[in-house]
């Protein structure tokens, strides 16, 4: 966070990030996504092998060469096929899984004696600064910490925060609300 200045006199009572527990759904997604498109995978080199030895008489080593070697048109839709699978699975396991994991762990919420502030970890990390006076309320539920601020409808909401118990006693303690 070398955005953030702190005060010479400012003391940092609790710096957090997402817990590791929050990592286990996208990993397992990645696991069931790379499993079941090279699955897919699989079953086309397997069709893709038996009809370039029926065609050719011989396995060829690049089996992505058997469409271009018989300018057979089957031969060339698997291979095509077996790229978009490829393409897709980049895609998927990029969107799904990757990026949520390498976010999550930019992510920070910093307690200070002064101030809350709180980092995204997106490529352009956006930095929310709450001034401690502006809080009228902290609440929690499982993972999630709901700060009230003075002045705003909606709630700031802070998603999988790892002792989100302890962390909402600790603010509402440093708002002189016990």
């Amino acid at each position: 966070m070398a955005k953030v200045r702190f005060e010479p006199n400012e003391l940092v009572l609790a710096e957090l990030s997402p817990s590791r527990r929050a990592a286990f759904f996208p990993i397992v997604e990645l696991v069931l996504i790379t499993g079941l498109i090279w699955m897919a995978i699989g079953l086309i080199d397997g069709h893709l092998a038996g009809e370039a030895v029926k065609l050719l008489g011989y396995e060829p080593h690049p089996l992505t060469k058997a469409g271009e070697l018989t300018r057979d048109d089957t031969l060339i839709s698997l291979v095509w096929g077996r790229r978009a699978l490829l393409v897709l699975w980049a895609i998927l396991a990029w969107r799904r899984c990757i990026r949520h994991l390498i976010y999550r762990q930019r992510s920070r919420m910093v307690l200070t004696d002064q101030r809350l502030i709180t980092a995204t970890g997106h490529l352009r990390s956006h930095i929310a600064q709450v001034p401690l006076a502006h809080i009228v309320d902290a609440r929690q539920r499982g993972q999630e910490v709901s700060v009230y601020v003075a002045g705003t409808r909606m709630p700031v909401v802070l998603r999988q925060v790892p002792h989100a118990k302890k962390f909402t006693k600790l603010l509402r303690a440093e708002i002189g609300q016990y």
